[in-house]
């Protein structure tokens, strides 16, 4: 069998093994998904063994998507995920629509086809450009238009504070999901909070947030995190935006892999016979014993480890 190029994932320490290609029939190996992506079996490290036919179980990684909770609005597949391919249905809360006005979504390859938020229907308001530019204030929530030439609708923001800037050099930001308030006219007026919003809350190893991402963040709001299959989540799981920072985001501690070739080597096999754990969380323990004909030249205390954060230390025999 020759080397299984697997897309969006890679087998167990590929540089390693890579050069053996090909291999005999009978020879096995583990291979995993990146972020996002899962197996058909759905764990971390799936087992694929080189038969006449090729690869079996051919190695494939699908696309996850979870579906976050719908402000706005609600669907039956809030708080699931879902595999590459199936699709969704959002209804929307009166006065709220999907982009674009649909109804359906689809988990593809790079993700949800639309985003899954229900925003408020945009009322386009024709309004001529002033020559000249005024204050006036608002109700705390209350949305702005920004205005600078004639039939041209340049921003929409949601406003807690209106502050006037003259000559401002940031209209080619356009915000679509926010509704529009009618009846005043405005030109070359925007919010101050907006200057201090976040991005994107920060990506992490083997790990990702609950909701779905958006383009900013108002301050004070915030995001859960959580980890992959077998990885453990280290540190405060909701990070805030403050001042257009993030707070530092959690950590998700790599599982233990063990490794046949070397407990092969340390004349050692798992303790439990029936137990096929290749993979461990960190802070599971681990118990090894010596295969049939050999005695333990570790001390025995190192026949019962615990993973930490990836790392297998083994006895030998």
């Amino acid at each position: 069998c020759d080397f299984p190029e697997i897309k969006h994932g890679n087998i167990y320490d590929e540089d390693r093994y890579k050069q053996s290609f090909p291999v005999a029939i009978g020879k096995y190996f583990y291979y995993s998904c990146d972020r996002s992506f899962a197996s058909p079996s759905q764990t971390l490290w799936t087992q694929i063994i080189c038969t006449e036919e090729g690869w079996s179980p051919m190695p494939k990684c699908i696309r996850q998507c979870f579906f976050p909770w719908v402000e706005n609005g609600h669907s039956t597949s809030s708080g699931q995920t879902h595999q590459e391919g199936d699709t969704v249905q959002i209804v929307c809360n009166a006065g709220y629509s999907l982009l674009y006005n649909q109804s359906n979504l689809r988990c593809t390859e790079s993700g949800w086809s639309t985003p899954p938020t229900c925003s408020q229907l945009v009322i386009i308001l024709i309004i001529s450009v002033l020559s000249l530019c005024f204050w006036t204030s608002f109700a705390s929530g209350l949305s702005i238009l920004w205005i600078l030439s004639k039939n041209q609708l340049l921003v929409l923001l949601i406003c807690s504070t209106v502050v006037l800037v003259s000559n401002s050099l940031i209209s080619a930001l356009i915000l679509v999901n926010s509704f529009l308030v009618s009846g005043l006219g405005l030109s070359l007026c925007c919010c101050s909070s907006f200057l201090r919003k976040c991005g994107p809350p920060p990506p992490i190893d083997n790990g990702d947030i609950t909701s779905f991402p958006l383009p900013a963040y108002a301050p004070g709001s915030s995001v859960e995190y959580r980890c992959q299959a077998f990885y453990a989540l280290q540190g405060n799981r909701n990070v805030i935006c403050s001042n257009g920072q993030w707070s530092e985001p959690p950590k998700c501690l790599d599982a233990c892999v063990v490794s046949e070739e070397m407990m092969e080597k340390h004349n050692i096999q798992l303790r439990w016979r029936h137990e096929k754990k290749f993979y461990s969380r960190t802070g599971d323990n681990i118990e090894f014993i010596c295969k049939v004909g050999y005695h333990r030249k570790s001390p025995g205390h190192a026949f019962r480890i615990t993973c930490q954060e990836g790392k297998v230390i083994y006895p030998t025999c």
